[in-house]
């Protein structure tokens, strides 16, 4: 489901009726003018992670790519919670799209069904592989890289991997098609700081790392280096923590979760009501 509001004063919100059957949010953005968005996943269908930190989002996105827009909170909150009422699954995926092409400022909600990894894949560890590929404005979350990422998509087999790395031109990892990545060698954490997008589920597993003692390298991780982490995990509004023991079909340390991993998602569970804001 994908919903209109209109950046003029006085004009209704409006469910799209778009051309082709709308599958997932991937399907809905192809379909909207080009600008920027954020993603985020729902709790018990009137929370969500950090919202605000969503909306600051999506206005510096828009400014770094060129257009200056002021968003009105209040009114995105209320137009969610509508869109929420009016959807059917327990629990959504959430895109806030914003125009910056056909009518700067106007705001599309997508909805689509919101499936998490399995348990199993949150106690066995996911496979993952790397591509050579990066974002051309990083700090920037534009709607025309999730056409890039559905090429890749295209030529990957999902049912055997969970995620691309993006890997740079000097063999850096950068981060996932739709996630931020993290290495850990000798007890510390490891995660890019240039040439990624930020995302906000890697600011919170950062804040309970540092609560937990464990140190934070901000530096790339050298492709060559992947095979030497003792653990490494993937972080994304959907997926919170996900567990990586296999990295172009070569173990991770032992190839089975490690222990600060599961620190980590044990500790994210129990920070998570902190974090959740009222839609």
């Amino acid at each position: 489901m994908t919903i209109k509001i209109p950046v003029l004063p006085g004009q209704k919100s409006e469910i799209l009726r778009l051309a082709n059957p709308t599958l997932s949010l991937d399907d809905a953005s192809r379909q909207l003018p080009g600008g920027v968005y954020t993603t985020f996943r729902t709790y018990q269908k009137r929370y969500a992670i950090s919202l605000l930190d969503h909306f600051d989002r999506l206005e510096n996105s828009a400014r770094l790519s060129g257009t200056v827009v002021s968003l009105d909170y209040e009114r995105l909150r209320l137009e969610l919670r509508n869109a929420l009422n009016l959807f059917d699954p327990a629990e959504a995926r959430v895109r806030v799209s914003v125009d910056l092409t056909v009518k700067p400022g106007d705001v599309y909600l997508s909805l689509e069904e919101l499936h998490t990894p399995s348990v199993e894949q949150y106690r066995d560890g996911v496979a993952v592989i790397t591509r050579k590929m990066h974002r051309e404005n990083p700090v920037a979350k534009a709607t025309n890289f999730i056409l890039e990422a559905e090429k890749v998509r295209h030529e990957v087999d999902f049912q055997e991997i969970n995620e691309v790395l993006m890997i740079s031109e000097d063999d850096h990892v950068l981060e996932g098609l739709s996630s931020n990545f993290f290495g850990i060698q000798n007890e510390t954490l490891i995660t890019a700081e240039e040439g990624i997008l930020p995302g906000i589920t890697r600011k919170m597993v950062i804040e309970i790392a540092h609560q937990l003692g464990y140190f934070v390298a901000y530096r790339n991780i050298r492709l060559g280096e992947l095979s030497r982490l003792d653990e490494a995990f993937i972080t994304s509004a959907s997926r919170a923590i996900l567990p990586v023991t296999r990295i172009n079909n070569r173990p991770v340390g032992t190839g089975k979760v490690g222990n600060i991993t599961r620190e980590l998602q044990v500790a994210f569970q129990k920070n998570l009501d902190a974090s959740l804001d009222l839609i």
